[in-house]
């Protein structure tokens, strides 16, 4: 039987709403450290100290800070979904395809500085098909069949586990529905999608510092088919404006 791609027992205790106004200002910290050059394990221990973090949130922190300028960057090619319309969309297959199946099994993800959305958990060459990968598959295809787009080019890291299985499931998907999808399965997923130029979707954050346009298609499946999703926004204050909610 496949597994759950579901909250870990601590979560709920770690990232419950008493706890958002520190790490909302860990996050605040570590990015204006960032932005000033000081980086590395000790700046993050040093802010994950003074915050009394456990683990769990001090990766979550980190993973949702950025510096000041990557930020600004990352905004401004943030593509609105009209933007996309006619046009190809290259997607971070795995990096997708896992958010939206922890949306789907109640895990916690994180709104970071950029707006992108990430968990405490990225993958490390090892996937396994679990419970919410089909309906992930489902909604993903939904959302991306709404957008208008000429074409869609799914990325598959070609060292990741079971890729061989996603790819299948990403064909079935595709034919099923007449969908014209290009599945394309490569050593180096992020190189390649640092040099595309036509929009692509991560939370990846060297390809967001490389790209020039990124469409947030996490959060349209969130917003549009799992508006019970558990996340949790660490933007601190000042950053969690209507219009970066609207945009999405």
């Amino acid at each position: 039987m496949p597994s759950n791609r579901g909250p870990h027992p601590e979560d709920p205790e770690q990232f419950g709403p008493d706890q958002y106004e520190r790490l909302r200002a860990a996050v605040r910290d570590l990015s204006w450290l960032r932005s000033r050059g000081y980086s590395g394990g000790s700046t993050q221990k040093l802010v994950g100290d003074r915050y009394q973090l456990k683990r769990r949130q001090r990766n979550a922190v980190a993973r949702s800070v950025c510096r000041d300028a990557r930020r600004a960057h990352r905004l401004r090619a943030r593509c609105s979904p009209g933007a996309v319309a006619g046009r190809e969309l290259h997607v971070d297959a795995f990096n997708v395809l896992i958010t939206v199946e922890a949306a789907l099994g109640g895990a916690y993800l994180f709104v970071g500085r950029d707006t992108a959305y990430r968990d405490v958990d990225p993958l490390k060459g090892t996937y396994r098909i679990v419970q919410q990968t089909d309906p992930a598959l489902a909604l993903l295809a939904d959302t991306l069949s709404s957008l208008n787009l000429e074409a869609v080019t799914w990325h598959l890291d070609d060292s990741v586990s079971n890729v061989g299985r996603v790819r299948a499931r990403l064909r079935h998907v595709a034919s099923e529905r007449g969908l014209a999808w290009r599945l394309v399965q490569e050593d180096d997923v992020d190189a390649t999608l640092c040099d595309v130029t036509a929009p692509v979707v991560t939370s990846d954050s060297a390809i967001l510092d490389a790209t020039t346009a990124w469409l947030h298609l996490e959060a349209l499946v969130h917003r549009r088919h799992v508006p019970s999703a558990r996340v949790v926004d660490l933007r601190p204050d000042g950053e969690r404006t209507s219009r970066d909610r609207d945009a999405h």
